[in-house]
């Protein structure tokens, strides 16, 4: 889940990615930036905002972003995409 609010954001206005531990879950070369992943673990992220990247494939990147929990009451089909991030930032 993605929370755009600061330390302390609770669940309202909330959104989901998947993700997991790189090691276990990585289906791909990495680099230093980026790591794919096979959905099956969605993990809420709180972040402060989004910004452009030319650094990551999606073309966006989440300002001081962090993990707050791992949820196992979400599948991976329940997570958003980046076209849900990207409609966060044209707003």
């Amino acid at each position: 889940m993605l929370s755009s609010g600061g330390p302390g954001a609770g669940a309202a206005g909330c959104r989901t990615f998947t993700s997991g531990p790189a090691g276990a879950l990585a289906v791909g070369p990495t680099d230093q930036w980026v790591v794919p992943l096979r959905p099956e673990q969605v993990v809420e992220i709180a972040f402060d905002g989004v910004q452009t990247s030319s650094r990551y494939p999606g073309g966006l990147a989440l300002r001081f972003a962090r993990v707050v929990r791992y949820r196992d009451d979400k599948s991976a089909a329940e997570a958003d995409t980046i076209d849900m991030v990207r409609s966060l930032y044209a707003d």
